[in-house]
């Protein structure tokens, strides 16, 4: 079977970019819990409306300059924002520790 020790040769190559992409997003959800940590210590509520349509818009346009669907971009951020805005919840709602 020739074709599909073919199709291994890209199969390694889509694991290696996925783990990529999953540290990739690791690294953000990691920088939006220092964003959610400083918004608590300011008083700022969580949700940000105009910087989430923003976000979205961007990476929209960026997706298009990658030849991408903007449309998927879009449905993919909106995903991605909706896991940070729900790691922020938690850790501005969370309260403090008492030792």
């Amino acid at each position: 079977m020739k074709t599909l020790s073919g199709l291994e040769g890209f199969r390694q190559e889509i694991d290696a970019v996925d783990s990529q992409i999953i540290e990739a997003l690791a690294k953000r959800f990691e920088i939006c819990k220092r964003v959610a940590e400083f918004k608590k210590q300011q008083g700022i509520p969580m949700m940000q409306p105009e910087r989430v349509e923003a976000v979205k818009q961007r990476r929209r346009e960026l997706a298009m300059q990658h030849g991408l669907d903007g449309a998927f971009m879009v449905e993919l951020y909106s995903l991605i924002i909706q896991e940070t805005c729900r790691m922020e919840d938690e850790i501005i709602e969370a309260q403090p520790q008492h030792h």
